[in-house]
């Protein structure tokens, strides 16, 4: 086949990169190798071992900035617009902001991978220059997690593709798409990318993931400890620096997760931060294990007890972080989320990469299980770590109850895979109601157990007296705890039994762990982490109870059905519906829909509120700016971002639950345009005609800066409005339509103007182009001074004017015009005509003048330079008035208006506190024990 020379091909980038990926996967395995003999050797010979740490060393070091320069290439592709590049075609384009050019990056699964094996380089490099006698046990796990994680994205085909290892983000686009446009040597200037989804063009695109991702690197660490202290039967000394990696983990994890809530409660519609999606589960999952592993690693350095559940909740954060990577990018969980990536032929090599941790550190676990030392006795019921080895227990089964739920599409794959007429088990129809009455419970052990035992004393330590003395300070704060219970019971708009112990059980929290603090610590905070992060889960506690269960939808019942044609029951409930420019009364509010504006893929709604008092006075005002996007082709509506009013106490988050069919699909107002009855009118200036009984219309005249809704200006373009003014007969009562003509790149569109409150629409008409096409011009040469007749009127011609007295003529940088000064006299009235002779650019063209009173029109078309002779046509049939032909629907359906939904959200400010307290108590550990070396 002969080989086609593309143009404007640029193949380096590819190339260099494609090297980088080669040499990362190969460092990778070096390194791997090297401190797998280093580990092995430092026993025997402490030369040699330290000879093959070196190498292990400097190949990372390699690995890290191969990995470096593969993303560097990728960015090099994707800043430039070269999409001849696969990656680069799928997830940008021109136009897109170079802000969002990062969320691009990471968009794609490929870019996600290197995320985080970005963040494994920058990990491993601090644990290869702080972790000393650990580095080589723990480096060769972490670059055996790199090696698997470069397997990702090496792009190796066997067995003409039905066999690939990875996917390459630097792949072209002919290599992987076999289309007829590949034939072209120039296809590169026939094709456009795709761009960033709408939905993820926002700064917490750009802000979530890198956090997220080191977040998922950070638990390698622990488990990259564990592992070593498996392999080198050093089962004590690793728990200092084990913990130390936890926190970081669990703060930046944690703070993923939280930055995730707030995404979705800043840009998502579903009013709140947590819908119980399975992608969000599969983030959660790995973080109550680390939680559970975080506190048993703490009884072991402290008591020697739970070791062994240190190792195993340790190892199981970072299996289920790679499971959690399975359900994402498998395809799995196409119809339980939407949040999943889709499927890319990875499945089984995600499979590999689960089963082949799975194996080596639950084996390695089982194969150590009875050399790991734990104590003979065991622990108190009246111990500190009795009961903080129960609260790990009650995450573990947090953890359990959701996997079990989210893997409900893996139960059916695997069952289907051996019996095609298994029955598929169904997730549950109400997701948020089925997690929640389980994890109200664990939710409420865990309350109690924060506050329980940080009274308790390691090893049951103290007298009967001490004991006596912590019973009776949980006894004062769980009685405490009880009456602020009843008090704050009144401030909610419904409490059951269950969530009256639930709120109980976070104020206990929040008492006993500042009594802890104000009693045992005599105020010391910097020594107060645990309490800290047990006092935010407390206060987060009362946050989810304030904002779920006095919830209130302001906008609840002011939408009936058939209110609006097209919307059903499931359209309103909730919702209220607003008419431009109509105040309507909502609850406390009065809104009004004012105006909306386009961005890109974003519409804004403009949406004023004024809160009223009892006297109907305006006591507060603000406005709120909602937004939907649309998808790509700028013709379905992808998403409807909401638009919140924060207060200290409250939240009012509004978001546009619907707009009118015509406005979301092209296919329903074509349908709707093709339906209307228009009348054709030829109406002069100044004139009326009557619509109906009610309506008339009256044309003003014509503008060139016509004002329409359906216009949004550019550079060069022509137009023409006629303002139409309608009004209702004998009164004051009017409105304005201005229909207008646009020429834009050769091309002329004709604009509709609607008044929707009257249902009156206008559009200009088909025949009045066709005045032009009527005239009966006639050709004329005339030199300076020369005069002719045209019909009763006497033409002269009084030379050239370069000062441009036409009202049609709009002077552009680099013109060369002239006009034809042309005096014209009938009955002894004298009028002056300007036509134009133009050359712009390479083209010639002419503007017209008129003399509307005498009926004449003329066209300046060329002038003879040696002669001074012009040849200019005119018609003298033009109409004697001005007037416009235009169309006129009446009864139009009106899609001037918002569906909308307001709901007010009290305290939701708790539950940010609370949850970012618990992330300042994880990071004040860290820095506490790193201070203690």
């Amino acid at each position: 086949m002969e080989q086609i020379n593309y143009i404007g091909e640029n193949l380096l980038p590819g190339q260099i990169g494609h090297g980088f990926i080669i040499l990362s996967f190969v460092a990778s395995l070096l390194a791997v190798i090297a401190y797998f003999f280093a580990t092995q050797n430092r026993e025997k010979d402490l030369t040699l071992s330290s000879s093959w740490n070196k190498i292990g060393r400097s190949a990372f070091l390699v690995h890290g900035i191969s990995v470096f320069g593969i993303m560097a290439m990728i960015f090099y592709v994707m800043i430039n617009n070269m999409f001849e590049y696969q990656y680069a075609w799928e997830h940008v384009s021109e136009d897109l902001p170079m802000k969002y050019i990062f969320s691009a990056f990471w968009e794609g699964q490929e870019g996600s991978f290197l995320l985080w094996m970005f963040w494994h380089v920058v990990l491993g490099v601090v644990v290869m220059f702080t972790a000393k006698k650990w580095e080589a046990p723990t480096m060769a796990t972490l670059a055996a997690v790199q090696l698997f994680l470069g397997s990702m994205i090496l792009g190796l085909y066997f067995g003409d593709a039905e066999i690939k290892i990875g996917a390459n983000p630097l792949v072209l686009l002919r290599d992987v798409n076999d289309a007829p446009i590949f034939t072209r040597e120039n296809y590169l200037s026939l094709i456009e990318g795709n761009g960033l989804n709408p939905l993820l063009q926002n700064y917490w695109m750009t802000i979530h993931p890198p956090t997220l991702f080191l977040g998922f690197a950070s638990t390698t660490i622990p488990f990259c400890f564990a592992i070593a202290a498996l392999w080198t039967k050093d089962y004590k000394s690793w728990l200092k620096p084990v913990l130390n990696w936890s926190l970081f983990s669990a703060m930046i994890l944690g703070t993923g997760i939280l930055m995730g809530g707030a995404w979705a409660y800043e840009a998502l519609s579903f009013g709140g931060y947590w819908a119980w999606d399975p992608v969000e589960n599969s983030s959660l999952v790995p973080w109550l294990i680390l939680i559970a592993g975080i506190h048993t690693a703490m009884v072991a350095k402290n008591t020697g007890y739970s070791i062994k559940s240190t190792f195993l909740f340790l190892m199981l954060t970072f299996i289920f972080i790679v499971y959690s990577t399975f359900l994402t990018r498998s395809g799995i969980l196409g119809d339980t989320s939407v949040h999943a990536f889709t499927e890319m032929g990875l499945e089984w090599q995600l499979i590999g990469f689960l089963g082949f941790f799975t194996l080596l550190g639950i084996g390695l676990l089982a194969a150590r299980w009875r050399q790991i030392p734990a104590p003979k006795n065991e622990e108190s019921a009246y111990s500190r770590e009795f009961w903080m080895f129960i609260g790990s227990l009650v995450l573990i089964f947090s953890a359990v109850l959701i996997t079990f739920t989210t893997s409900i599409p893996v139960y059916n794959k695997i069952a289907l895979f051996f019996d095609p007429t298994f029955e598929e088990l169904s997730p549950p129809k109400e997701v948020v109601p089925h997690y929640n009455k389980y994890q109200l419970w664990i939710a409420l052990l865990i309350g109690v157990l924060s506050g329980v035992a940080q009274f308790m004393r390691y090893k049951a330590a103290g007298s009967k007296k001490a004991l006596r003395n912590s019973g009776i300070h949980l006894g004062v704060t769980a009685l405490i705890a009880a009456g602020l219970t009843v008090a704050l019971a009144f401030t909610f708009s419904s409490l059951s039994w269950q969530h009256l112990l639930l709120l109980w059980s976070g104020l206990f929290a929040i008492t006993s762990n500042l009594d802890y603090v104000i009693t045992v610590l005599r105020g010391k905070i910097a020594i107060s982490a645990s309490a800290v992060s047990h006092i935010g889960f407390g206060i987060m506690i009362l946050g989810i109870l304030y904002s779920g269960l006095n919830k209130n939808v302001i906008s609840r019942g002011f939408m009936e059905v058939g209110m609006i044609e097209g919307f059903d029951e499931d359209d309103r409930g909730n919702n209220i519906l607003l008419y431009k420019d109509l105040p309507t009364r909502m609850d406390d509010y009065l809104v009004t829909y004012t105006s909306d504006s386009v961005d890109g893929f974003n519409r804004y709604f403009n949406i004023e509120y004024q809160k009223m008092n009892k006297e109907g006075k305006v006591t507060e005002e603000f406005t709120l700016k909602p937004n939907i996007i649309y998808d790509k082709n700028e013709n379905k509506i992808a998403a409807s971002n909401p638009s919140t009013k924060h207060y200290l106490h409250k939240d009012i988050f509004t978001h546009v639950s619907a707009l009118p069919r015509s406005e979301m699909e092209p296919e329903i107002a074509k349908a709707l345009e093709d339906s209307l009855k228009y009348i054709q009118y030829d109406i002069n200036l100044n004139d009326t005609i009557f619509l109906s009984k009610k309506y008339a219309v009256t044309f003003e005249g014509f503008t060139k800066t016509p004002y329409n809704d359906h216009y949004k200006p550019e550079d060069g373009d022509g137009k023409l409005g006629a303002n139409l003014k309608v009004f209702i007969a004998n009164t004051d009562t009017s409105w304005m339509l201005t229909p207008m003509v646009l020429t834009r790149d050769d091309q002329q569109f004709v604009l509709h103007d609607q008044v929707s409150e009257i249902g009156v629409k206008a559009k200009i008409a088909d025949d009045f182009f066709k005045i032009e096409e009527n005239l009966n011009y006639q050709k004329y040469k005339l030199k300076i001074g020369e005069s002719t007749k045209v019909g009763d009127v006497s033409i002269t011609f009084n030379g050239f004017q370069r000062e441009i007295n036409n009202k049609d003529y709009e002077r552009i940088e680099g013109d060369i015009a002239v006009s034809a000064v042309l005096e014209a006299v009938l009955n002894e009235e004298r009028q002056i005509a300007e036509p134009v002779y133009l050359i712009r650019g390479q083209e010639q063209f002419n503007v017209a003048d008129e003399i509307r009173d005498f009926g004449l029109k003329f066209r300046f078309f060329n002038v003879n330079p040696e002669t001074e002779e012009v040849t200019l046509f005119i018609a003298d049939n033009f109409p004697k008035k001005e007037k416009v032909v235009v169309e006129i629907a009446e009864n139009v359906v009106r899609n001037d208006y918002v569906v909308m939904e307001a709901i007010v959200f009290p305290g939701i400010n708790l539950f940010w506190l609370g949850s970012v307290m618990m992330m300042i108590g994880f990071g004040m550990g860290m820095w506490q024990r790193l201070r203690k070396g």
